[in-house]
């Protein structure tokens, strides 16, 4: 290889470490409520179903996307907290992000037909749920 094929070779290198990925991030209510589900969070509820997890009522509170680069996390508001969301560095398959929403830590693999559901914490008689779904770039 020469000198030149090398630095190429880093440069594309360095660009894929640069591209952000790109999280479409929910932040959901779950609650034995007033039966109801906000349009697009009918899979989440069927899901949950199946898991054994039965709420009635399933309420979208916020909706974002997030751009995901290494060495810079995101912060994503819920009610009374904030999650930070990191992309984790390395030669992954999947995007792999670390999520933050205290007392819970954990690192989620996000692939790009399915979204990752987590728990967030107590909220209002209910559970709050973030949703992260990686979107195609």
């Amino acid at each position: 290889m020469t000198g030149f094929g090398g630095a190429a070779a880093i440069g594309a290198a360095l660009v894929l470490l640069a591209a952000p990925v790109h999280i479409d991030v929910q932040v959901v209510h779950a609650s034995n409520g007033p039966t109801h589900v906000d349009a697009g969070l009918e899979k989440m509820r069927d899901a949950f179903q199946k898991s054994g997890l039965h709420f009635s009522s399933y309420r979208r509170l916020s909706q974002q996307t997030v751009a995901l680069v290494v060495g810079t996390p995101a912060h994503v508001s819920l009610p009374d907290k904030t999650a930070t969301l990191s992309l984790v560095p390395g030669e992954h398959r999947r995007p792999e992000v670390a999520v933050s929403v205290p007392p819970l830590k954990t690192t989620v693999s996000l692939g790009s037909e399915a979204s990752a559901f987590l728990q967030a914490g107590p909220h209002e008689n209910g559970q709050l749920v973030l949703v992260l779904t990686a979107l195609k770039q």
